[in-house]
């Protein structure tokens, strides 16, 4: 059984969401960025 601290408001799961969102967002632009260097352009 789950505690209550270990229990997640809403907001936190959210805030994780958007967090690790982020964090996949700014890797792509880092792969799209490295491919360009390297004279390899994907579409969009």
């Amino acid at each position: 059984m789950i505690d209550d601290k270990e229990k997640k408001t809403v907001d936190e799961q959210n805030k994780d969401v958007a967090d690790k969102e982020e964090k996949i967002w700014d890797m792509k632009q880092d792969l799209e960025d490295y491919l360009e260097e390297q004279g390899i352009y994907i579409r969009q």
